[in-house]
């Protein structure tokens, strides 16, 4: 029987590339983002490399949907055996003294709430079964710091509090909490939206962004989705089998 990978944030371009490099490993896949159309992106990929795929559109900040995804998740796979939640947002670039309540509390609602709805709801399958793997998703900007990004970072630099605790209660159960920091991916919607406004703030400009990046870190080159993905790979399967509670920094050298 084949392995089971439920991917938030299925549509963007680490989802989507860890979603493939799982089926060609042989393992079927659930995803679930807000849009549809690049969820079917992604599952026309994983039936391409040999996989099944069911992708379920909405919020993973709402509970219902987050309950949703992981029934559909049960009724056409069974349990799942792997979460990497990938789903996040930016939210605005700019500076604290600027960010409205609303503001702040919308990047709370998508990166943190997000975190708490669906691993409590990977655990509810994962610990009967006494076996599972959840991997967060963070950034390298924690371990850094850049400007205009106070609300995302509080979220990401939560990560691995988090998944130093939940690694605690469950490892008894047989469940690995891990996360992945990864660098910066020049292809992902994230990117795309704050790098020109903190480059703006750092007095670059925003068409060299990139190459601000790849100067300041170590291998002098940005990060690939694919190179990411196979990160994210190792964590969710018995690759890290002695793994928990643990941050893998993937980063090509930004925080060295």
């Amino acid at each position: 029987m084949s392995e089971l990978v439920l991917i938030t944030g299925g549509g963007g371009v680490l989802g989507s590339a860890t979603a493939v490099e799982l089926a060609r490993r042989g393992w079927n896949v659930v995803v679930t983002g807000r849009t549809q159309a690049s969820l079917d992106t992604t599952v026309e990929a994983v039936e391409r490399a040999g996989a099944s795929a069911v992708a379920v559109a909405g919020d993973v900040s709402d509970e219902a949907h987050v309950e949703r995804v992981f029934e559909a998740a049960l009724g056409a796979f069974g349990p799942v055996d792997a979460v990497l939640h990938a789903a996040a947002t930016h939210g605005t670039p700019m500076r604290l003294v600027d960010v409205p309540l609303a503001e702040w509390e919308h990047v709370m609602a998508t990166n943190m709430r997000s975190t708490f709805l669906v691993t409590r709801a990977a655990l509810r399958q994962m610990v009967p079964r006494r076996s599972g793997s959840i991997v967060l998703v963070a950034s390298a900007g924690i371990l850094r710091g850049f400007p205009l990004a106070a609300p995302y970072a509080a979220t990401k630099s939560a990560l691995p509090g988090f998944a130093r605790t939940l690694a605690a209660e469950v490892s008894p159960e047989g469940v690995r909490v891990n996360v992945l920091t990864p660098g910066a991916m020049p292809d992902a919607a994230i990117y795309k939206s704050a790098m020109p406004g903190i480059a703006k703030e750092l007095g670059i400009d925003p068409d060299k962004g990139q190459e601000l990046l790849e100067s300041m870190s170590a291998l002098r080159r940005a990060c690939t989705p694919e190179e990411i993905a196979r990160a994210a790979a190792f964590l969710l399967t018995n690759d890290s089998s002695l793994m928990t509670g643990q941050n893998l920094v993937v980063d090509a050298g930004l925080t060295t």
